[in-house]
């Protein structure tokens, strides 16, 4: 509980190394590696001196899927979804949190719903078969979550729902139609796009100084092909140089290849890999490379740009961030 206590908005961290999710335009929670999204970001709310409610981005929280199932003995495992609790007390949205310092390090703990149930998250046959599930029989390992609280200066605007708990927003259901829900997104695009117009350009830094951004990077195999970034293959690190040169360096010793070519991917429903001959953009944006091993039959398909295209190169690529 301490932990909680002392961050109002964490990321979760699974055994597996990805951090709980919620989508954006669904009632579905994943979980992935790449921890820089809104969606990753859940609100500690506390309840009582036992329990904790976990907000999402959207303004509904985190609750099993089936609240009859989960209340069931006799079923073994149930989904987590999205949603809104029924009443303040309601278990399905309720998380009794363990520490397990001691025996698994600092920042670790489990989180226990209806009748005991755990909380994992496990991967699927595909991509879309990975699941965030609350299951009885769950080993230790399997169990653990990390809670990395979000820096400070991360956190300067939380969501606007944050105004009013769960308990004010259920007393006050019956004096107003409107769901936390759609009041959120009306209100987060509001201020959206009142923030993209007021924000002003940054000068604390001087303009040659780079800022640290995150590379995330992959192998191409033998036919070119990329795999999804929930296949577990994707690895990152934080970069703060823009020379294309100190990016094939810092590759070298993240993959231990020698010789490769660092591509990027065009955008698209069939993405090709085109070499990236620019050094990085300004900025700290994330970007995602791909690696393609020399020699290899996608080595030798590569869409060299032409001399004349290079100034164009950025635009060409649509450099998805």
């Amino acid at each position: 509980m301490e932990l909680f206590e002392n961050a109002r908005l964490v990321w979760l961290k699974s055994h597996l190394g990805t951090y709980l999710c919620a989508a954006d335009d669904a009632e579905a929670v994943s979980h992935g590696y790449r921890r820089n999204s809104r969606g990753t970001v859940w609100t500690v709310e506390l309840a009582g001196d036992e329990y904790v409610r976990l907000q999402g981005h959207r303004g509904l929280y985190l609750g099993a899927d089936d609240p009859a199932a989960a209340l069931d003995a006799a079923t073994p495992s149930c989904r987590v979804v999205q949603g809104l609790p029924s009443t303040p007390n309601d278990s399905a949205f309720l998380w009794t949190p363990r520490q397990e310092e001691a025996e698994r390090g600092a920042g670790c703990l489990t989180l226990s719903g209806p009748l005991g149930r755990l909380l994992r998250a496990s991967f699927g046959e595909t991509p879309r078969d990975n699941a965030v599930s609350l299951d009885f029989e769950v080993g230790p390992e399997e169990s653990m979550w990390v809670v990395e609280a979000v820096p400070a200066e991360q956190a300067a605007q939380p969501p606007p729902c944050l105004a009013q708990s769960c308990d004010a927003r259920l007393e006050a259901s019956a004096a107003s139609s409107d769901t936390a829900s759609s009041a959120f997104v009306s209100l987060y695009s509001a201020k959206e796009s009142k923030t993209k117009l007021e924000e002003p350009p940054s000068i604390e830094e001087p303009l040659h100084m780079p800022a640290r951004r995150t590379i995330f990077h992959n192998t191409a195999r033998e036919d070119g092909g990329v795999d999804d970034f929930d296949d577990g293959t994707w690895r990152y690190f934080t970069f703060d140089e823009q020379s294309l040169a100190a990016l094939h360096r810092r590759l070298q010793e993240e993959t231990k290849h020698k010789d490769f070519v660092i591509c990027r991917r065009s955008c698209g429903a069939a993405p090709t890999l085109f070499p990236v001959v620019l050094d990085l953009p300004p900025g700290n944006n994330e970007m995602e490379f791909v690696l393609v091993l020399v020699p290899s039959r996608a080595a030798n398909d590569l869409q060299w740009p032409k001399a004349c295209e290079l100034v164009s190169l950025e635009a060409h690529l649509g450099f998805v961030l």
